[in-house]
């Protein structure tokens, strides 16, 4: 082995240069996996949410922006108290993309399965006959 190599191992393991980028190393997956659960508490969260949301709207007589105001309002109190912090403006916009998002993605299933519901059996396409 060069000497060059040598060096270089014993320079890297030696204590005083080995324990600092242990400790640097520690605390970044630290800070990986705090940015990580708070990524899932926002997607866990925001599901929850919107759902909670969907099924109580209607006695709580609120629609449209305001189902959204309620939303933040409640995002912005469950996620400090599953995080201990509040969730930054980044956070909450994400969170509320997220929501549309699900929203929009309920609202095409649901228009999907009542188009299949109303199609008449023998209209639909079957798999393997071309017509």
């Amino acid at each position: 082995m060069p000497t060059w190599v040598r060096q270089v191992i014993s320079f890297l393991t030696d204590d005083q240069v080995i324990e600092p980028l242990i400790l640097l190393a520690a605390v970044l997956a630290g800070r990986e996996y705090h940015r990580s659960r708070r990524v899932q508490v926002l997607a866990d969260l925001t599901i929850d949410l919107v759902d909670f949301i969907e099924e109580h709207y209607r006695e709580w007589g609120i629609r449209g922006p305001q189902k959204m105001e309620r939303f933040v309002k409640l995002f912005i109190s469950e996620f400090r108290k599953r995080t201990g912090h509040p969730p930054s403006r980044a956070e909450i916009e994400s969170a509320r993309l997220r929501a549309e998002a699900y929203v929009q993605r309920i609202r095409r299933e649901a228009i999907v399965a009542q188009a299949l519901r109303r199609e008449p059996r023998s209209a639909r396409p079957r798999p393997g006959l071309v017509a």
